[in-house]
């Protein structure tokens, strides 16, 4: 039996009321009257499903770490132009149909934080899918920063272009020119 409807709509709204709050305000002076306030709910609401406005930062970042290693978990180094344009594509797709958790992943006030883990997140599944590749230390340690390096890029040129930094590009032509660059880091290192 799954969980009731309610249920998902009242964390719903509690996470999305959380979500426009960092856009206000810091985080550490975001309080539980503030969110229920916004969700439109009572205290008492909030407290059946949260103990306290970190509890609801906690499962924000989880759901974040789940639609990262979602994206990125079918990503393919043999096919990096298919796999990037597919990770991207999809990536694009959960931000637009979720406002609230794209301006809160792209400019709340702790957007930093954020950011820093999904490249956290993405580096690691590199990092692991390396290792699992590969038992010479070296080549590990070259892959691994290597892929660090690519990460950051890829992560911080994505916000830009969905910032609207690049204006005059599509998903297609930016995907392409990553492609290009992370093709020639490879190569690079190789």
């Amino acid at each position: 039996m799954g969980i009731d409807k309610r249920v998902i709509r009242t964390r719903k709204a509690i996470t999305t009321a959380y979500m426009q709050l960092a856009l206000e305000k810091d985080l550490g002076k975001i309080t539980v009257s503030d969110i229920a306030e916004r969700a439109v709910i009572n205290r008492s609401t909030f407290y059946l499903h949260y103990a306290d406005a970190n509890d609801v930062l906690d499962d924000i970042k989880k759901t974040i770490s789940k639609t990262v290693e979602k994206c990125f978990r079918e990503f393919d180094p043999a096919n990096i132009y298919d796999s990037t344009y597919k990770t991207l594509l999809y990536l694009t797709g959960v931000l637009d149909e979720t406002p609230a958790f794209k301006d809160f992943m792209l400019k709340s006030t702790s957007s930093g934080y954020i950011i820093d883990s999904v490249k956290q997140i993405i580096t690691e599944m590199s990092s692991s899918a390396i290792a699992s590749r590969s038992d010479d230390a070296q080549k590990i340690s070259i892959m691994n920063v290597t892929f660090s390096y690519m990460i950051s890029g890829v992560v911080d040129a994505y916000i830009a272009w969905t910032n609207n930094f690049c204006k005059d590009m599509d998903i297609e032509e930016f995907c392409r020119l990553i492609t290009i660059l992370s093709e020639a880091t490879l190569n690079a290192v190789n």
